[in-house]
């Protein structure tokens, strides 16, 4: 493994998620600062850590055992992979592809804990760049994975150089135009309204997608009922975050959210497709009653720091699963009344 030194400046063109050509990454290099503060890590213990969260990935990925995950993996991150493999399995097909030690780091340079690494690779040009949060809860715990996300379009922004190290974040972070636990309870809350984007979040590619799979699955299953997306957030996943050169956040926190087909029209059909239908249990893709979807999200949110020019917290990164389906056909079925 080879870690650069020096951080790229992270600017993605907007663009539609999941397509990006080798040509829409600009990456110019900063120079490296002098330092108030000493890394937590240098390069050679960064290259072990990373090698051996890398190392369990690669074991994992081999049986597919989400249990092997366990040393090295947690909370987001450790769902994430894990609801990627019983889709996997359940469609017969490849696990996406994960690494976490090539590209660019950033690190913490707090005497406290808990302390982050910040890796950002690019699997190949032509796709999107991925952060990847690694957590060292206390002096005596090894670092874990906690999250990782794909950069999304129009995403900018500048981590110091691993020779500086960065300000390690937690959920109750201060000095933001919100706390990194608000943010995300906004973010969540946003969608939960049915925006894309309001007075205190700008517009992002995700919440549009995630917007626009709702509203697709209901007209597509509205001669038989309907489809509701609702999303929660769960105390299982930890919120970690790093501060930016311009004095802003960038965090990393995940949540769940749910697609729940609902039929309510007496001798209709109403089918499942895809993912959703070979994660169902059982042979039978029709719902006779109700279906619950669900999924695991991680996003990076750019929190700007109080009193700055721009307000908008956004959402510069995510990464979502399809994990489990679970149909219960008495649940309102229409021909059982």
């Amino acid at each position: 493994m080879r870690i650069r030194r020096i951080l790229p400046v992270l600017c993605v063109p907007a663009l539609v998620l999941g397509a990006c050509s080798s040509r829409d990454l600009v990456a110019p290099e900063v120079t490296s600062q002098p330092s108030s503060a000493s890394p937590n890590l240098d390069s050679a213990r960064i290259e072990r850590v990373l090698g051996s969260i890398q190392d369990t990935i690669n074991t994992a990925d081999a049986t597919r055992d989400a249990a092997a995950l366990e040393p090295r993996l947690e909370g987001g991150a450790l769902r994430m992979r894990s609801d990627q493999y019983a889709a996997a399995k359940a469609t017969n097909t490849e696990v996406p592809k994960l690494v976490v030690n090539q590209g660019s780091v950033a690190v913490t340079n707090s005497d406290q804990w808990p302390r982050v690494i910040v890796n950002v690779s690019s699997p190949d040009q032509a796709s999107l760049p991925v952060l990847a949060f690694a957590v060292q809860d206390d002096a005596r715990s090894k670092y874990k994975l906690v999250g990782w996300a794909r950069a999304l379009g129009g995403a900018q922004f500048q981590l110091d150089n691993v020779e500086k190290g960065s300000a390690a974040l937690g959920p109750d972070a201060q000095g933001f135009v919100k706390t990194p636990k608000e943010a995300l309870q906004g973010y969540v809350d946003m969608l939960n309204s049915g925006n894309a984007g309001n007075d205190q979040y700008a517009g992002d590619d995700f919440a549009r997608r995630y917007l626009q799979d709702a509203k697709s699955l209901n007209d597509a299953v509205q001669a038989a009922g309907n489809v509701q997306a609702h999303a929660d957030l769960s105390a299982d996943f930890p919120i970690v975050g790093v501060e930016l050169v311009d004095g802003s956040a960038l965090v990393a926190a995940s949540f769940t959210y749910t697609q729940t087909y609902q039929r309510t029209v007496a001798r209709s059909t109403m089918r499942l497709g895809g993912t959703t239908a070979a994660l169902a249990e059982g042979d039978d893709d029709t719902v006779k009653g109700k279906a619950t979807a669900t999924y695991i999200v991680t996003v990076l949110l750019h929190i700007p720091k109080a009193g700055s020019d721009s307000q908008l917290i956004g959402a510069v990164g995510a990464e979502r699963a399809l994990g489990s389906v679970v149909k219960d056909d008495g649940a309102g079925n229409p021909d059982q009344r």
